[in-house]
């Protein structure tokens, strides 16, 4: 069955992230091999979230990274998440805070300060996915983190970074210079 997946999804990556109705296509009614879908998942999501949970996010980019790419990189669909950090640059949240199509998501600084408050969070780092494959920011993202990020400046919340990850790497807004 496995590489009846990997030929129809492309990888393991992508047959992980696919839609359960359409890897119940290639398996047949097999809910058993869904629910093992389901738990290897699970599985990952848990391990390298525990690599990334009560330690600096910032000191442990690598960490980091490993993370995002395994939960979102073959998402169908673009999603924007938010890790809400503390003032020791701890996650205390880490939430998908809008889906959107397979080539944008759009997501409202107001919400996203909100969300900031509610938690109790200082700072923030923005993440997204492009199911293109590729990382390159568009002109709407950048636009989009300039808007959180002078939003956040009046609430004393600082904006670390925006990243964004697909299958064949990632980006960060600061590095690039456009943070």
């Amino acid at each position: 069955m496995s590489m009846q997946m990997v030929k129809r999804f492309g990888s393991l990556g992508e047959a992980l992230a696919a839609q359960p109705l359409d890897r119940l296509a290639v398996m047949g009614a097999s809910s058993h091999i869904e629910r093992s879908f389901v738990c290897l998942q699970m599985a990952i999501d848990h391990i390298l979230r525990g690599r990334i949970a009560d330690k600096c996010v910032l000191s442990n980019e690598e960490a980091v990274i490993e993370y995002l790419r395994a939960t979102m990189a073959f998402a169908p669909v673009e999603q924007m998440r938010v890790l809400f950090l503390n003032a020791a640059n701890h996650l205390l949240v880490d939430e998908v805070m809008a889906s959107g199509t397979v080539s944008s998501v759009h997501i409202y600084p107001r919400e996203v300060l909100k969300r900031c408050l509610d938690v109790g969070a200082t700072a923030i780092l923005l993440v997204h996915n492009h199911p293109s494959g590729r990382p390159a920011p568009s002109k709407a993202d950048k636009t989009m983190t300039t808007q959180i990020a002078e939003a956040a400046r009046w609430f004393g919340i600082a904006v670390h970074d925006h990243l964004i990850v697909a299958r064949e790497g990632w980006v960060s807004f600061r590095r690039a210079g456009y943070l």
